[in-house]
């Protein structure tokens, strides 16, 4: 169905935003083709656009169709940053509702994993997965982007036109994430869990305008815990997955529904400063350590440490601390270079660790995690 000669305006559902598309500026047969391959991404009749893009006409039809692509995907994020976490990831929905989340870098079959499962479960998206705070998935049912012979772009085709599974009835919770590994030798498929610092780690890169969410790693975190954590499926071929959501399906759990995820901020560690007498303003003379700024850190086991350091694009990079690293991250504030390390080198008990310290406070400022004030 075409969008009203009055506005030509098409309006479709990306991650909870109405978006609408500008067809005015298309011939009448590429109005149609766009109206096709958003078909299963329609909002209700009489829906208003939130923003709106606007399909360009003086490119081939096959550009336009794929350049349109890229822009509700970027309109839709820009309206959800700091509300939604936003996984780049295909999303497939259990009858139940459950969303079990596909993620996986470039060549790790994504798509084809998602047009081949999707036949059977039903498809949220293959491009970006919206959770809100208390584990609300937003669907995105975007026309999916295939490479096919003779075609200079990836050709966008709805869902539909690939056989692909509608909603389920239930309301979309997050479920299970999952870490695609696909393999280029054959060797059976199996799923393999993960602990929490390789699934942040795993993830954190391919969530959009992460550092600017409330607590994010906070709020992954207990995604993971209430979902079973996250698993790596290791495959050779898509179809091999099939067994694998059968084998995942009688453990996973569902994010309850009365689970409040919301209201996260970053944790604070009692301080050690005390326990190991490090001087302040009145300490050694010359420059002190201060944090440089961090969206959010979170101690993982083994006395790690999660920091997350924004971008100026909305993203982060995720560092995982070890060893004294973290201690010394959470002691610098305020304390000279001499007093932190003979403070450290106290606490361990060996004089002889003075370089080493010294070299991880280095590091530390390398990394933009420490700053020196001066």
């Amino acid at each position: 169905m075409l969008p009203s000669p009055a506005d030509h305006v098409l309006v479709v559902d990306a991650i909870g935003v109405r978006v609408g598309i500008d067809v005015s500026a298309l011939s009448p047969a590429s109005r149609a083709s766009v109206a096709a391959a958003w078909n299963d991404a329609r909002s209700s009749a009489g829906s208003l656009a939130d923003t709106t893009v606007v399909a360009c006409g003086t490119v081939d039809r096959g550009q336009m169709l794929s350049d349109l692509s890229g822009a509700v995907t970027q309109a839709a994020i820009s309206a959800r940053r700091g509300v939604l976490l936003m996984l780049h990831a295909a999303g497939l929905a259990a009858p139940d509702g459950r969303v079990t989340v596909l993620v996986g870098p470039s060549g790790a079959g994504k798509t084809t994993a998602t047009r081949t499962l999707a036949r059977r479960r039903g498809y949220v998206t293959d491009e970006t997965v919206g959770v809100d705070a208390d584990g609300t998935v937003f669907a995105y049912r975007k026309p999916l982007s295939v490479i096919t012979e003779g075609h200079r772009f990836k050709v966008q085709l709805s869902p539909s036109e690939l056989g692909l599974a509608p909603l389920p009835e239930a309301p979309l919770r997050v479920g299970r994430f999952v870490l695609l590994d696909r393999r280029p030798v054959p060797a059976p498929a199996r799923l393999v869990p993960v602990d929490e610092t390789e699934a942040l780690t795993a993830l954190a890169p391919h969530c959009s305008a992460l550092a600017v969410l409330p607590g994010p790693l906070r709020l992954l975190a207990r995604l993971l815990a209430a979902t079973g954590g996250a698993v790596r499926a290791e495959y050779s071929e898509a179809r091999d997955l099939a067994d694998l959501w059968d084998e995942m399906d009688a453990d996973e759990p569902a994010l309850p529904a009365a689970e409040a995820l919301d209201g996260v901020s970053s944790p604070e560690r009692p301080s050690t400063r005390d326990a190991l007498s490090i001087p302040g303003e009145g300490g050694a003379p010359g420059p002190r350590y201060r944090r440089a700024d961090a969206a959010d850190w979170l101690p993982l086991a083994d006395d790690r440490l999660a920091v997350l350091t924004a971008a100026p694009d909305g993203g982060g990079t995720l560092r995982v601390l070890a060893g004294l690293a973290p201690l010394l991250w959470h002691c610098a504030p305020g304390a000279a270079r001499d007093d932190l390390v003979r403070a450290i080198v106290d606490e361990i008990g060996d004089p002889s660790a003075e370089a080493g310290v010294s070299g991880i406070l280095d590091e530390l400022v390398e990394a933009g995690l420490l700053e020196l004030s001066r």
